[in-house]
């Protein structure tokens, strides 16, 4: 099973059922996005920690932090 880690990301804020989050490719370069409040596979707040992973060609969001 291939697993990557393909960006990491802030909650900056929760709106209209949208979320502004800053996030980091692998590369290192940061971007400001928004989500859909559906991605996230559980309740987030305002400075929460997320990630997305990429296992066997399907995305994943993930809450907190990547594990190491």
């Amino acid at each position: 099973m291939l697993v990557v880690v393909i960006m990491l990301g802030m909650v900056d804020s929760i709106e209209g059922g949208w979320v502004s989050a800053e996030v980091t490719n692998p590369v290192g370069n940061v971007e400001y996005v928004d989500f859909p409040v559906e991605l996230f596979p559980c309740i987030i707040a305002e400075g929460d920690m997320f990630y997305a992973q990429k296992i066997n060609g399907v995305t994943e969001f993930r809450c907190g932090e990547p594990p190491d």
